[in-house]
């Protein structure tokens, strides 16, 4: 009797021991992470931060990144290049059914900040991202996000942004339809500066070194003045009135481009004596809105070009008499459909790197 409750007790110290090393292990393994996370950002040669805290949710093998913040260490702006809210890495259990052990991650409340000397060139951050989850990252959502681009080398400073961005980008290890040329779809949206709308869709091969993909975008009745900081350095215009839309599709294969962009104004006023007094400006701006005047369709009151796009992904071509041309078929023949013509796609490409084509 008295070996089976000294057995009994041994059991039971055991089983006790095993859970306080569980509780010890679960409560020293956030700080763990933590540290692990920021000795990751650590290794970045030209940006700096931290995070502020670690959550886990072992029930559903998952963990949460707190308040991630990212600066530029020399010559980068106020605005850190990446903050997050809250970054979401947990087991794909989808994948897992398929036999793949990969991960998930959402985004929540991320901010992504661009200027001429911050672009986040030549830091290797598909390597630091693979680096937050022991496991390969299959399914990418961003929730709330918000990009900008700021220039001060411009007077006025440039500033453009898209915010309220919804992006989700699926199967980006190849667990489905691993025969299919692009096998990763892409789902993005938001809403530019002017109240535009953002949307780009299309599929995406992320696992080459030059991904292959085929999209097709879309900006819709942004309105122009909110534009003028960017048109102004650019090109001495500003805008009163007006509204603006981009649609295109571009397809990328084996570091090929071939596609085409097509910017649209409609009801364009543009010479404002309250907005510049500056007496060339007001006759530079008299001249363009004359012959935006001119040549825009007169029945749908709009001006429009549609630039072809093609050659290599580091410098491509932009066909610029095609361009001028399609000002004349948009005047005086069919207005262009404010949307993506569906006349673009990877297989064309793809032909274009062939023996024959080359």
């Amino acid at each position: 009797m008295l070996k089976l409750r000294g057995k009994r007790s041994t059991i039971f110290t055991a089983i006790l021991l095993f859970v306080l090393l569980l509780v010890g292990v679960r409560m020293y393994l956030p700080y763990w992470v933590k540290d692990y996370v920021n000795a990751e950002i650590d290794k970045l040669e030209s940006y700096e931060g931290g995070i502020e805290d670690i959550d886990l949710f072992l029930w559903r093998g998952a963990y949460q990144i707190e308040g991630l913040v990212l600066h530029k260490k020399d010559g980068g702006i106020d605005k850190p290049f990446v903050a997050a809210n809250t970054i979401d890495l947990s087991v794909d259990w989808g994948a897992l059914l398929q036999g793949a052990v990969v991960a998930e991650a959402d985004l929540y409340g991320t901010d992504l900040n661009f200027a001429k000397t911050q672009t986040g060139q030549g830091e290797g951050w598909v390597k630091f991202v693979d680096a937050l989850s022991p496991f390969e990252i299959n399914r990418l959502e961003v929730h709330n996000g918000k990009m900008t681009y700021t220039d001060y080398t411009a007077e006025p400073n440039v500033y453009l942004f898209i915010e309220n961005i919804t992006a989700k980008i699926t199967n980006l290890r190849h667990v489905t339809d691993k025969d299919n040329a692009l096998p990763s779809t892409i789902n993005i949206s938001g809403q530019s500066i002017g109240d535009g709308d953002i949307r780009i869709t299309g599929g995406v091969n992320i696992l080459q070194d030059i991904p292959d993909f085929d999209v097709s975008f879309e900006l819709k009745e942004a309105q122009l003045p909110a534009f003028n900081s960017y048109t102004r350095d650019f090109a001495s215009l500003d805008f009163k009135e007006g509204e603006a839309g981009v649609f295109g599709e571009l397809a990328i294969a084996n570091g090929r481009v071939k596609g085409y962009v097509k910017p649209i104004v409609s009801d364009v006023n543009m010479v404002s004596i309250d907005q510049d007094q500056n007496p060339f400006n007001i006759i530079w701006e008299s001249l363009t809105s004359f012959f935006i005047e001119v040549f825009e369709n007169q029945e749908a009151d709009q001006f429009a070009m549609r630039i072809p796009v093609e050659g290599n992904i580091d410098d491509p071509d932009e066909d610029w008499w095609s361009a001028f041309k399609s000002i004349f078929a948009n005047a005086f023949k069919e207005a262009f459909s404010k949307e993506a013509d569906g006349t673009i796609n990877f297989w064309d490409a793809l032909q274009d790197n062939t023996p024959e084509s080359n």
